[in-house]
């Protein structure tokens, strides 16, 4: 399962995206870059995402190696969507 979860405002990181067994922090610029990506495909956001989310490509790799094992990819988009949105509106 890949998932993103909100941090407290004093945490260094903004957030962080469980994938499988691991987790690797999202900054504040990275979750902006994801969120001007919400209005991309289902097959577009799961392809853009690990690359968002961090610069590491080992960890993207592996990012999309959970991705590909997910079944109801439109779901996982909507509730990564989701995620985006409500860490956005937090901000504010």
């Amino acid at each position: 399962m890949v998932r993103i979860e909100g941090l407290a405002a004093t945490q260094h990181y903004r957030a962080v995206i469980h994938y499988g067994d691991t987790y690797a922090p999202i900054s504040e610029a990275e979750m902006s870059a994801l969120g001007q990506c919400l209005n991309l495909s289902t097959d577009d956001f799961l392809q853009i995402l690990p690359e968002k989310v961090t610069g590491n490509t080992y960890l993207q790799d592996r990012i999309r190696e959970v991705i590909a094992r997910v079944n109801d990819k439109n779901t996982l988009t909507n509730t990564l969507k989701d995620s985006v949105r409500t860490i956005a509106a937090q901000r504010h």
